[in-house]
């Protein structure tokens, strides 16, 4: 390009850029106030321009089109004129600070273009608040000190996977009013609600409950299962938590919660027998043939929850060497990001969607350092990725959505759309980015295999444990005197509860 292209290239630019005068102040962590200063004279010169180019469209009565007089078209146009030209100086203003400094802007301004008045006389003075991206260094990346489990199929594990299936597959059995509540009981119960500062009131109805720690609407109850433990129908259980500062109610936030849980009805679950009729459903000629598919299964699954083993190990050494002090309003805004991410992994994994609004609740209810610690995740991903030169491609993204489709039994496009509509496409490129820089970061990682413990080695057993009907059987038995041995049950039902999370497919899917 010719000398005089570009000297004409940078006089465009420079006549372009605005002459304004920029403050900056920290306000907060992450945050900057932005206080600036538009003179008279660029105020004018924008104002002409749009008269300028309003007076040769303009259509005034009388006159043929552009050939009003600039008087009347400022008589007719005045606040309209006025008015577009404040929004384009703000445009402007706001570009140049964007160029001109050397941080990273998060989201939209904090401010109201309404509250900015465009003054007839003297300079035009405004000021607003920005979230920046912080700023921190990375440790060193190469040769981070990973151990990588050992997984094996026990006997031990196998019956533990069975006895988790005959539980799903068994029925609920109502109790008598004398029979006491155990863990994993469920309580149909009216709930009376009563928030520290709130007059009102708030009562749920046939709410169910299980005896298990949970939350009830929105707020983590860390001794539920203690207090419903024992209780009979007409009971009356009372208990305290405090609403997490991003509950979705804002009048809830950070408050004293009191629940009153009336007893109704309790049901307890009666595991299924394994005979002939569970096999069928599960798509399995016997017990031999159910076990040998959990085997493969749980062999399948071993390499993604090393690697996920693994993977955590990462992030916890660069969260413990990274310090970043993160702001409430970033982290409110957070918590509903984090609720998408949670989904696409639930989804992406084939959970339920019974088992997803459990999930995506129990997030909610999470304590604001759990969520902190996420969003600190994000942002120190997002650095490595940077430093790595990490990118992600349009087929990576298909790739995620097809499987995503998959699991969902949908079409992959219709999935697209509806990632997209909702924005969670950008949630899923910086999930897939993440994933893609732990690897990177395993691959340069200093790996040593992690011995088995004590209480998890595999036992040595004379012959193959049995488990057909005398496994179901001896589960059945347990739920029955669950109230007489209800702490062995319990710790029994914790462990299942960590195996299989699906049931098997049919021997059509399999071959699918």
């Amino acid at each position: 390009m010719a000398d005089s292209e570009n000297d004409a290239i940078l006089t465009e630019e420079s006549e372009d850029k605005l002459n304004c005068t920029v403050e900056l102040s920290d306000s907060g962590p992450w945050q900057k106030k932005i206080s600036i200063v538009i003179p008279r004279d660029e105020i004018d010169a924008a104002m002409s321009e749009q008269y300028g180019d309003l007076t040769k469209t303009a259509e005034i009565p009388g006159f043929r089109k552009g050939r009003a007089p600039r008087v009347l078209v400022q008589k007719r146009f005045g606040d309209e004129v006025t008015e577009q030209t404040k929004l384009r100086l703000l445009a402007r203003a706001f570009e140049q600070v964007e160029d001109d400094q050397d941080f990273e802007i998060l989201g939209e301004p904090d401010f109201d273009p309404g509250d900015i008045v465009l003054p007839d006389e003297g300079d035009m003075t405004f000021e607003y608040e920005v979230e920046v991206k912080p700023e921190f260094d990375l440790p060193e990346l190469e040769g981070i000190k990973v151990e990588k489990p050992i997984f094996e199929v026990t006997d031990d594990k196998l019956d533990d996977a069975i006895e988790e299936i005959c539980k799903r597959y068994g029925t609920l059995k109502d109790l008598e009013e004398k029979d006491k509540a155990v863990a994993e009981d469920v309580v149909r119960s009216d709930v009376t609600i009563k928030v520290d500062g709130i007059e009102e009131e708030e009562t749920l109805i046939d709410h169910p409950l299980r005896v298990y720690e949970g939350g009830i609407k929105g707020v983590w109850v860390e001794d539920l299962e203690k207090v419903l433990k024992g209780a009979k129908v007409g009971d009356t259980k009372t208990c305290s938590a405090e609403a997490p500062d991003t509950h979705n109610n804002e009048e809830w936030q950070g408050k004293k919660v009191d629940f009153s849980i009336s007893i109704k009805a309790i049901r307890r679950m009666i595991p299924a027998e394994m005979n002939d009729d569970l096999f069928n459903k599960l798509g399995v000629g016997d017990e031999e043939e159910l076990r040998k598919y959990l085997s493969e299964d749980m062999e399948r699954r071993a390499d993604n929850e090393v690697r996920q083993e693994m993977s955590r190990q990462v992030m916890d050494f660069l969260s413990e060497k990274i310090d970043i002090e993160l702001p409430k309003k970033i982290l409110a805004r957070h918590e509903a990001r984090a609720l998408q991410r949670r989904y696409y992994e639930l989804m992406q994994n084939g959970v339920a969607q019974d088992q997803i609004a459990e999930n995506i609740e129990k997030l909610r209810s999470a304590s604001s350092e759990q969520a902190m610690a996420e969003l600190k995740m994000s942002f120190i991903m997002e650095k490595v990725a940077e430093q790595l030169e990490i990118a992600v491609t349009d087929a990576e993204v298909n790739g995620w959505v097809a499987q995503i489709a998959m699991m969902n039994r949908r079409r992959p496009e219709k999935v697209r759309d509806e990632l997209r509509s909702q924005g969670r496409l950008e949630d899923l490129q910086d999930q897939i980015r993440n994933e893609k820089a732990i690897d990177k970061l395993l691959e340069m990682a200093e790996v040593v295999d992690k011995p088995l413990e004590a209480d998890k080695a595999p036992k040595e057993t004379a012959k193959k444990k049995k488990t057909t009907k005398k496994t179901t059987k001896k589960a059945a038995k347990k739920a029955e005197d669950k109230g007489e041995d209800s702490d062995k049950d319990e710790s029994t039902a914790k462990k299942a509860r960590k195996k299989v999370k699906r049931k098997p497919p049919s021997k059509k899917d399999a071959d699918d």
